[in-house]
């Protein structure tokens, strides 16, 4: 077994290397470590595009590397399957559980849940969770799941700042093979959403049409691409 749940595959970009820190370094540092060995819960909050499904995976994928058993769980699509989906990952070493706030109230969820926390603890293996609040200020029905939550480390992921999300953006690109100066990023940031994920989005397109068209990532050619929006942002970057 190297991954469970869905059989979902984790996303290209998801890796540590791949996630620019800015003010989450710390966080980020102490879930790298606790992936490898040694913690056996952990538990990230943040709004929504700050990162928490990409470091989960990125968890999932450091822990397969080393050649141990997975499970990654998106919460967020709970309606699709039941809670007996939760009833073998414990034979995981490695649980991840994603938008966790999701199911809060639901009783079934949140009783199979507790349960899993239970059998991972006592099999020794590890569970990382996040949702959009602290375990505390989740709205759960059952005051011992926010506290199995919050058993080992939380963290709060903090918003990539607009200067950050440069660096990001950048850096996503390069990992990927993709030259992209930094006009043509703040290009980017200044006309198109700058939730990361739509940035992202757009970069994935972006990176398949250099390839199609074997051309250089400029602003003349994401000007060109279909659907990009070219009317400046609300808060828009000084451009040098």
């Amino acid at each position: 077994m190297t991954q469970l749940a869905l059989n979902l595959r984790l996303k290209d970009g998801s890796s540590f290397d791949n996630f620019h820190p800015a003010r989450n370094r710390e966080a980020i540092e102490r879930l790298r470590a606790a992936a490898a060995a040694g913690e056996r819960a952990f538990y990230l909050w943040g709004v929504s595009g700050s990162g928490k499904t990409h470091l989960l995976q990125a968890a999932c994928r450091q822990a397969q590397e080393q050649g141990r058993a997975v499970a990654y769980i998106p919460l967020a699509q709970a309606a699709e399957f039941t809670t007996a989906i939760l009833d073998d990952v414990d034979t995981a070493q490695l649980v991840c559980l994603d938008d966790v706030d999701r199911i809060a109230g639901n009783g079934a969820w949140e009783t199979a849940l507790f349960a899993l926390c239970e059998r991972l603890r006592a099999a020794g293996g590890l569970l990382v969770a996040a949702g959009a609040a602290n375990p505390r200020h989740l709205g759960l029905a059952m005051p011992e799941l926010a506290t199995r939550l919050g058993w080992g480390p939380v963290y709060q992921l903090h918003p990539l700042s607009d200067a950050d999300k440069l660096m990001a953006v950048r850096l996503r690109a390069r990992n990927r093979g993709l030259e992209m100066a930094e006009d043509v990023a703040r290009f980017i940031l200044n006309r198109c959403p700058r939730d990361m994920n739509s940035l992202f989005d757009l970069l994935d397109r972006i990176d398949r049409a250099a390839l199609a068209s074997q051309r250089r990532v400029t602003i003349p050619f994401v000007r060109g691409l279909d659907g990009v929006r070219v009317t400046p942002v609300r808060g828009r970057l000084a451009e040098e």
